[in-house]
């Protein structure tokens, strides 16, 4: 049961944003410590907790209807209706509060809420970074940026000429300065007495990461923070929240790595919880303070969301989508039903039920939603990002889109991922400078770069949803301009992938920027972890893994996990019993992520040596059926290659649970994560939502066709698919794959791996 401590926090008016809203020089710390006071040290409470996990063993399906009308009360769920599910697994998560109120990290008043996703993108990291700077520019009051690392490269340039433009326009207005936090992780020797160090400037200006000076940025204020807690208490959350009213969310670092990256935008009072968990992270006083934080209830410009003025890229389920889309919708799900396709899976069949469960059309009938009764009156949306009618929340369906006609064809340009208007004159914007740079340093002909000294002397910014996912898909005409765009960190070519391009990837699939249709709020939880230094895997019952474990118990037909690494234990015994016991469990993991890292004692070793463990647990072909293995694979490859090539790799971070529950942020399925890092994860109850993000996973990618591991954990060439594998023979696998083969002098390696991470060069 809920006990009466958890529900009197949870029931509390009181959460860090409000007390500091009552006295604007209360630090967040001491806020904190106010709303969830944690009487026992973290190492304590941490042990507390293991004992509490190993008591909780048995009790995840027991369940009653009271528990779940506890968990409902405990959660600001109002307008929804949360599924039994959602409810059984908030209920756990509530559950951890009882040994460490902090533990979530966020007042437990706002850890269940409700909103709504007008966007997810599914991209490489410049994508999702334009949208950053697209937020950013339009920012009035403050803007606070989360993440585990910072880089001076491609894609923090674009955050920070996107500073420099609102500064620019905050200037020119003659309007009061934007405030900017930063807070990310770049350990530091002081932290062993302080875990939160305000950075100087010329330590966040300095080469490394090339934040603007103050001087040079007028227009905003700028605080960046550190915050680390040694030796291993790593900060490796990763979103922004842009005037109290936007939050995103993604997997991604601010640093070029060849990644597929997912990003999701929050609005309504889940936002409130974001805000609120930002301060708790920032921990220190902010300087200057951030004023009084607007709460959703109290604002009613937050309750005009900004979905997107069209669909016609990525809506993929409901009556109201473009012929095009429709068509190529239904031939792609008709080639997917086919068991016997050559082109699918393992033995050149699969009959995994993902493959096609996204086959009927969910969606009920739509109608429109007039604003004061006029069927043509649009509302930006905030901060104007939006261009659709504003929503009545107290309708039942979906409002529906007024067909629009496809897109335009653009030209494609190098400069794609920085801006939408391309000047011609050389060494005028420092994007010029700073890629050119980047391209000496990796050798690559002008050409195959993403943009050249001549390319980028001004930048547009996007002013709508539709517009940037429209400059983004004017990009990807061929399959030529998809290799291109996903090539965001070039390597000379030392693997021979050139060979394994596929020449004949549908490009029309590929729809990285997920425009979801307007809909009615739906239950949200946040399901976090609170940062544990101290080496050792006793801080294990925290909201985070609660949720994760929880999903998987409790789930009834299939369980769906893209990860880049796993290893943590706890998640793969719950991937053993799952399978035992009839449930569908699907895997899209990195081949070779990380795997130095992993290699450490205690981090429970690589992919590939946990896949073959998986499989030589299970004795029975059926269950070995139902544990699908499956290793990514980009959409322009017709193989998965190693990540030691640093050319595609996936840093997605998602768990799917009977096709409703969703839970993505910055968690990784590894040791790591499971027991020492901060994260932020968000839950979300919604059947459309988790359906669209599922029709993302497969359609950005060819994971699903050419990724399968045999029963034995080991990917193989095989008949029917060999000539399609740039020149792979039956048999072969892919180069650099060890299988479950022992790994020579692993902790040497290991080593390595570890100071890899501390640069930023490995897997966060």
């Amino acid at each position: 049961m809920i006990s009466p401590k958890i529900q009197r926090l949870c029931a509390s008016e009181s959460s860090v944003t409000s007390l500091m809203n009552e006295d604007p020089d209360l630090t967040p710390s001491k806020a904190y410590d106010q709303v969830a006071h944690q009487k026992m040290p973290a190492i304590l409470s941490a042990f507390a907790q293991k004992h509490s996990a190993k008591s909780n063993e048995d009790d995840y399906e027991n369940v009653l209807e009271e528990d779940m009308e506890a968990a409902k009360s405990c959660g600001n769920f109002e307008g929804t209706e949360p599924s039994k599910l959602f409810l059984k697994i908030f209920y756990h998560v509530l559950r951890t509060l009882e040994n460490d109120p902090q533990a979530g990290v966020v007042s437990p008043s706002l850890l269940g809420s409700t909103g709504v996703l007008p966007l997810t993108i599914m991209s490489i990291i410049p994508d999702i970074m334009r949208h950053y700077a697209n937020l950013i520019v339009k920012a009035e009051s403050s803007i606070i940026i989360a993440t585990n690392f910072w880089a001076a490269s491609h894609a923090s340039h674009i955050i920070t000429e996107a500073l420099r433009e609102l500064s620019r326009r905050r200037l020119e207005a003659d309007l009061p300065p934007v405030d900017v936090k930063i807070l990310y992780d770049r350990g530091n020797m002081k932290q062993l007495l302080k875990n939160h160090l305000n950075t100087k400037e010329k330590d966040y200006n300095g080469e490394k990461v090339q934040i603007p000076k103050q001087d040079d940025v007028q227009g905003i204020t700028l605080q960046v923070l550190n915050f680390h807690i040694p030796p291993v208490g790593t900060f490796h959350a990763k979103w922004m929240v842009v005037d109290g009213k936007i939050a995103v969310l993604n997997s991604n670092n601010i640093q070029d790595v060849a990644n597929l990256e997912m990003m999701c935008q929050y609005e309504g009072a889940i936002v409130d919880s974001f805000y609120d968990s930002a301060m708790i992270s920032w921990h220190s006083a902010l300087k200057p303070s951030l004023g009084v934080h607007k709460f959703f209830e109290e604002d009613a410009t937050r309750q005009h969301f900004g979905f997107s003025d069209s669909h016609t890229i990525a809506k993929t389920i409901g009556d109201s989508i473009s012929q095009k889309t429709k068509e190529f919708r239904t031939q792609y799900l008709r080639e997917h039903e086919d068991y016997e396709s050559e082109c699918l899976g393992r033995d050149g069949k699969d009959t995994v039920p993902f493959a096609v469960q996204l086959g009927a059309p969910r969606a009920g009938k739509l109608h429109e939603n007039p604003v004061n009764g006029s069927k043509n009156e649009y509302h930006r949306g905030p901060l104007g990002t939006g261009g659709s009618p504003v929503p009545d929340h107290n309708q039942q369906e979906q409002t529906n889109d007024a067909e629009v006609p496809p897109l335009k064809l653009r030209t494609a340009s190098n400069t794609g991922h920085i801006g939408r208007t391309i000047a011609t004159e050389e060494g005028q914007d420092e994007v010029a400078k700073v890629l050119n740079r980047a391209a000496e340093d990796t050798a690559m002909e002008e050409e195959q770069y993403l943009a050249s000294t001549a390319d980028a002397s001004e930048i547009e910014y996007d002013t709508t949803l539709s517009a940037e996912a429209e400059r983004v898909q004017g990009f990807l005409g061929t399959v030529e301009d998809l290799t291109k765009h996903l090539n965001t960190t070039i390597q000379p070519n030392t693997q021979g992938t050139v060979t394994l391009l596929d020449k004949e990837a549908h490009v029309e699939e590929f729809n990285p920027y997920i425009l979801h249709p307007r809909h009615k709020l739906f239950p949200i939880a946040m399901v976090n972890r609170r940062p544990f230094g101290s080496p050792g895997h006793q801080s294990v019952r925290v909201p985070q893994n609660e949720a994760w474990i929880a999903a998987i118990r409790l789930a009834e037909t299939q369980v769906f996990i893209q990860t880049p690494d796993l290893n943590a234990s706890p998640l793969v015994e719950e991937i053993l019993d799952a399978v035992k016991r009839g449930i569908e469990v699907v895997l899209y993991l990195t081949l070779g992520y990380n795997d130095a890292g992993e290699l450490l004692p205690f981090q429970n070793g690589t992919n590939e040596q946990i896949v073959c463990s998986l499989f030589g647990s299970l004795t029975s072909d059926e269950e070995k059926e139902r544990l699908k293995v499956y290793w990514y694979t980009a959409k322009d490859m017709r193989s998965p290659i190693h990540a030691k090539t640093k050319q595609r790799t996936s840093h997605i971070k998602l768990m799917v649970v009977d096709g409703h529950i969703g839970i993505h942020g910055s968690g990784n399925q590894d040791t790591q994560s499971w027991f020492h890092s901060q994260e932020t994860n968000v839950m979300i109850d919604s059947a459309e939502v988790v359906q669209e993000w599922l029709w993302g996973i497969r359609s950005n990618q060819n994971t699903h066709i050419w990724g399968r591991v045999d029963n034995d954990g080991v990917w193989r060439a095989k008949e029917g698919r060999d000539n399609v594998a740039g020149g792979y023979n039956p048999g072969d696998q892919i180069p650099g794959a060890l299988g479950g083969a022992k790994i020579k002098f692993a902790w040497v390696k290991g080593i390595k791996g570890a100071f890899e991470r501390v640069q930023g060069l490995g897997g966060f």
